[in-house]
């Protein structure tokens, strides 16, 4: 979509911040007009828009994109993406050890453990480890303490956990994450421990090398996001 407006401004509403295109409301692709927490936020959304020269392009508007993701997806669909995180501590990827490979089980230890400590002592989670991909389970009251945890978040900060749980994979790095206990380089390292690992013994692949680019890209955006909430 080409540009179709000249000026963008920010407006305060009720519930927060909106960008207005020649006074009008952005809107998501839900029709839902598009409320920021705060001002900083705001304006650097707003920087995004003013940045656009000829055609729009979302991948150029990472925190715009963050906000209406929040906006459509997280905002009405809250619990079932509560339930989803809830579920993914039993695949959470801290929990699998390599079972062949000495070293890399050495790293993982040195890297991985420390933080399920931290969530042991921090969200009271405690996690039991496995070598190899055979499932483990929590009970019930594992996944009860999950949704408690995140109960209390407001939506965008519940959106910036929620993205690098997934990202990560590993819903004890998005907790850490959320507390500001890790940073996006950090957690790109922790999770993707295992593929780094691989890259220094046989080189990168080509394909694989852009995938976890775009990952550590993504990572630092939903940090910027958060940070200005």
């Amino acid at each position: 979509m080409k540009r179709f407006y000249k000026d963008v401004t920010v407006k305060t509403s009720e519930s927060g911040y909106q960008i207005c295109l020649d006074d009008r409301p952005v809107r998501s692709p839900a029709k839902a007009v598009v409320v920021l927490p705060s001002k900083a936020l705001a304006e650097a959304v707003q920087a995004e828009w003013k940045a656009v020269e000829d055609e729009i392009q979302p991948e150029d508007m990472p925190l715009y994109s963050m906000a209406v993701t929040v906006t459509d997806r997280v905002t009405p669909q809250r619990q079932e993406l509560a339930d989803e995180l809830a579920r993914c501590i039993h695949d959470d990827v801290l929990r699998y050890r390599s079972g062949n490979d000495l070293d890399l089980a050495s790293r993982q230890t040195e890297m991985w453990n420390p933080w399920l400590n931290w969530a042991e002592q921090a969200c009271a989670l405690r996690l039991p480890i496995t070598a190899g991909l055979m499932p483990v389970f929590a009970d019930d009251a594992t996944e009860d303490i999950i949704r408690i945890r995140l109960q209390p978040l407001a939506d965008a900060q519940f959106g910036c956990l929620y993205r690098v749980a997934t990202l990560s994979g590993s819903v004890v790095l998005g907790l850490a994450f959320q507390e500001k206990q890790l940073g996006a380089d950090d957690v790109f390292e922790i999770a993707f421990l295992d593929e780094l690992y691989q890259n220094s013994l046989w080189g990168k692949d080509e394909e694989a090398a852009v995938r976890q680019k775009a990952i550590r890209s993504e990572l630092k955006n939903v940090e910027r996001f958060m940070d200005m909430l």
